[in-house]
């Protein structure tokens, strides 16, 4: 047996070593070649081809009435765009673009920060050909985008709903929820592209793209490429028939607004102001004139429906008369002084609409004929305090809760603390606040919400125009009995023979309403006009108001009468067999789902 000595041992060890010493030397020339001797290799291969990302543009989401007619959609146009280029490029072919076109505008300036510059945008066929044929061959970096841009087919219809998009400036570049903006995007800036404007956007894909050092595209990597999701479309509560009933019906000479509820949920049927505007032409690129006409305007932009603050005139009668009823001052039956004409308080005279007098009247014959002596009368036992904290409870003096943008103002419910803190509390003040003058001061949308809780049986709702509808609330301390007086008085109003409010009737319905004439501090006095339908079980709130208008049973009343008409109409529409409805329209709670 042969054995194995130390010294041959210790040979085939350092043989292992000596061959591992050698691997690493390779290893390490061949490391030397591929750093150092290729180095120029690869370093001009990474200059000569490089992977660009490019944005898939999400499509915006799509806004609807409740039976399915579009209110808002995209419009797809090409644009001119310039990509990642140093500053001799870009003026290079700009310079290229203006000699082969023509007189252009360049709507982007060079900016190393973006990927791509939108040079021109919305360009015709034309234009898009000349690119392709005779610019790209030298100026391959140059590029043609498909954008989208919102449309609004029925132009100024809802115009303040909805609100209006803009292009987002470079120092309002933001990003939210995973969605980029970049300049140039559009923006939701008011109405309902503002607050959902993060919903309806979307998210947008990239895909992926190897481009050489002259700018052409070499190839693509689909398995790489991250799609876009579009944004969710919005379904929402309005009515397009009774939307456009409003906006004709509200003349063009006169500001105003209409809005129009349903008691039973809030849903908002019908919200429109005058003076409007196209949407259109703030996503046009042609229509700067007009755009500045508009953004310079104090006037057309503001949404009366839910920024416009009127003393509310006689419509705010019913208050003064659920509180006289709630804290036994008067019933049906009760009468005070026969109205004269007037009625002297302290050295101060209050003065009827109708010189000669009324007579001797109940509540309901009150309401009728809206005799201001009368509830000048209940003031005197009424006072402040009580009058005030009823028409807290009707959600005067605060939001109603409805999401738009700009936000909802709270208008003014005064108090004793209010006029002590100002001028001095004296009853006179009491005297204007139960005819609705005075330093209150009111939005349409709280008088919709008003009347609709009349007319609903005492219930709060909250105004809504997508999604479900929140709980109602039910007011305490109103009592059915003092309820259904009140509408009685307003069916009056309507139905008697001395009704202000004759002209709103419409054969078959049964309607209650209130007119109103509210002095304005700076114009002719307001029109004013409030009604619910039908009487016993309703389905429509509707309030009208025009600024200097004058009578509110001559001018708003007509101008309600349109808006139930239209409302009955599509309802009669709506439930005929052959009548096509969209799905969201046939849930009771519309919501924005995605497409």
């Amino acid at each position: 047996m042969t054995s194995i000595t130390p010294e041959d041992q210790n040979g085939k060890i350092r043989g292992l070593l000596g061959f591992i010493s050698i691997l690493f030397l390779i290893l390490i020339l061949r490391l030397f070649y591929l750093q150092i001797t290729t180095f120029a290799d690869y370093a001009r291969e990474s200059e000569e081809n490089r992977i660009a990302q490019k944005r898939i543009k999400a499509p915006r989401g799509l806004i609807y009435a409740r039976d399915g007619e579009v209110l808002a959609r995209n419009r797809a146009f090409y644009t001119i765009a310039l990509e990642r280029s140093t500053r001799q490029e870009y003026d290079q072919a700009t310079a290229a673009l203006q000699e082969a076109i023509g007189n252009i505008e360049i709507t982007s300036k060079y900016s190393r920060r973006h990927r791509s510059l939108r040079l021109i945008r919305d360009v015709d066929f034309r234009t898009v050909s000349i690119v392709e044929e005779r610019l790209k061959a030298d100026w391959p970096r140059l590029d043609i985008e498909i954008e989208a841009q919102r449309s609004y087919p029925h132009g100024a219809t809802a115009a303040h709903l909805l609100g209006y998009m803009g292009i987002l400036q470079d120092e309002k570049l933001k990003k939210e929820g995973g969605k980029t903006y970049v300049a140039g995007d559009f923006i939701g800036k008011t109405g309902l592209e503002k607050v959902f404007e993060d919903s309806l956007r979307g998210r947008d894909g990239v895909r992926f793209i190897e481009v050489g050092a002259d700018g052409r595209q070499r190839r693509e990597f689909p398995e790489r490429e991250r799609p876009a999701d579009p944004g969710g479309d919005l379904h929402l509560t309005i009515d397009l028939a009774v939307q456009q009933a409003a906006e004709d019906a509200l003349p063009d000479s006169l500001a105003g607004s209409v809005v129009a509820l349903d008691p039973r949920t809030g849903a908002v049927l019908a919200l429109a102001s005058k003076p409007n505007f196209d949407p259109n032409i703030f996503v046009s690129f042609q229509a700067q004139e007009k755009r500045q006409r508009v953004l310079q305007s104090q006037t057309t932009l503001l949404n009366r429906a839910i920024q416009g603050r009127y003393p509310p005139g006689s419509t705010l009668k019913m208050i003064s008369a659920i509180a006289a009823l709630e804290e036994g001052i008067t019933d049906t039956l009760s009468t005070f002084e026969a109205c004269a004409g007037s009625l002297q308080v302290g050295d101060r005279f209050f003065h009827c609409l109708e010189r000669d007098g009324h007579g001797e009247l109940n509540l309901i014959e009150a309401m009728e004929v809206s005799c201001n002596i009368y509830f000048h009368n209940l003031a005197h036992f009424l006072g402040i305090d009580n009058w005030q904290a009823y028409a807290d409870k009707f959600g005067f003096g605060q939001p109603t809760g409805i999401a738009m943008e700009p936000e909802e103002t709270a208008g003014l419910l005064p108090s004793r603390a209010y006029y002590q803190e100002r001028e001095g509390w004296t009853l006179g003040h009491l005297m204007n606040l139960v005819i609705g003058q005075g330093a209150m001061l009111v939005t349409p949308i709280q008088m919709a919400r008003y009347t609709a809780a009349i007319g609903n049986g005492g219930y709060l709702v909250t105004p809504y125009l997508c999604g479900s509808p929140a709980p109602p609330h039910r007011i305490e301390g109103v009592s059915d009995a003092t309820l259904e007086i009140v509408k009685k008085s307003m069916h009056r109003v309507i139905h008697g023979e001395k009704g202000t409010g004759r002209r709103v009737r419409i054969e078959g319905i049964e309607i209650a309403g209130k007119s109103g004439t509210a002095q304005g501090p700076r114009h002719d006095d307001d029109a004013w006009f409030v009604a619910f339908a039908p009487f016993d079980v309703p389905t429509i709130a509707v309030v009208v108001v025009v600024e200097g208008g004058g009578g509110g049973g001559s001018v708003a009343g007509p101008i309600a009468r349109q808006v139930l008409q239209a409302f009955f109409t599509s309802e009669k529409e709506r439930r005929r067999p052959s009548t096509r409805r969209s799905a969201a329209a046939s849930h009771p709670a519309d919501a924005w789902t995605l497409r």
